[in-house]
């Protein structure tokens, strides 16, 4: 049943893909202008190249993906349940198999799955325009996984906010500002910077797609940060899921 309902979530997300192709195609053409645009600006500050200011195009771009998997990511279990409550089919959720929280997590694995899709598809034509050469390491694959379970965590933790206040828009446009600096930081990759939100998943991220050497210890870290935001994440879904049920507010718009 498990894989009945996940094979529907899917067919669902390719359903809407097909329904709404032109704003998929928008929203990649727009993640190009945007990091392309960001680097031509860069390129008239510096007085010869990125290089006199310190930047490496290269990690740049790929910390771009990582900041654009995890927005992707964050958002899209608060924008379920906000979308479901608007059209009055939130409790009706609720009553699929194993209840609302599975319901949401598989929707937001096959979700994950496209955001994942996305970020490459942007990744690939800024590679080609900016004529940045990387060399993929064969488990790269690996490399998205801790990066994308953090982000799925944290985004567990942003639909709690949004079954218990509905609308969280606002709130969401002050996070993705504050994510863009900050994972920009990330450049300049330092240890101590280890144990910071997203930062061993974003730089294994980076060693993935250049081909470094990976160490254990790294590898060891982003994976426990990852669980542990899910892990995290899941205990405030419940909780405020099973509260909003209590008061019976899980509908209320």
């Amino acid at each position: 049943m498990l894989f009945w309902q996940l094979w529907s979530e899917f067919l669902l997300d390719w359903s809407l893909t097909k329904r709404y192709w032109f704003n998929q195609v928008a929203g990649l053409l727009a993640s190009v202008l945007f990091f392309y645009s960001m680097v031509l600006g860069l390129r008239n500050l510096a007085p010869k190249d990125l290089s006199a200011l310190g930047l490496d195009l290269g990690p740049l771009l790929l910390l771009f993906t990582a900041f654009s998997l995890v927005v992707a990511t964050f958002q899209s279990v608060a924008y379920n349940v906000q979308s479901e409550a608007a059209r009055g089919t939130l409790e009706h959720l609720g009553l699929a198999r194993g209840g609302l929280l599975r319901q949401l997590l598989l929707r937001a694995l096959v979700q994950g799955f496209a955001g994942i899709t996305s970020s490459l598809l942007t990744l690939l034509p800024l590679v080609l325009l900016l004529g940045v050469r990387l060399t993929p390491a064969p488990w790269w694959p690996l490399g998205l996984l801790p990066l994308y379970l953090a982000a799925l965590g944290f985004a567990l933790g942003m639909g709690a906010l949004a079954l218990q206040f509905k609308q969280v828009d606002g709130f969401f446009t002050i996070v993705q500002f504050l994510f863009l600096p900050y994972f920009f930081s990330l450049v300049r990759f330092e240890p101590w910077m280890g144990p910071l939100p997203f930062a061993p998943g974003a730089y294994l991220l980076r060693l993935a797609f250049t081909g470094e050497e990976v160490s254990p210890g790294l590898l060891l870290l982003a994976l426990v940060q990852a669980l542990l935001f899910l892990g995290v994440g899941l205990l405030a879904m419940a909780w405020v899921y099973a509260g909003v049920r209590r008061r019976g507010l899980l509908g209320r718009y």
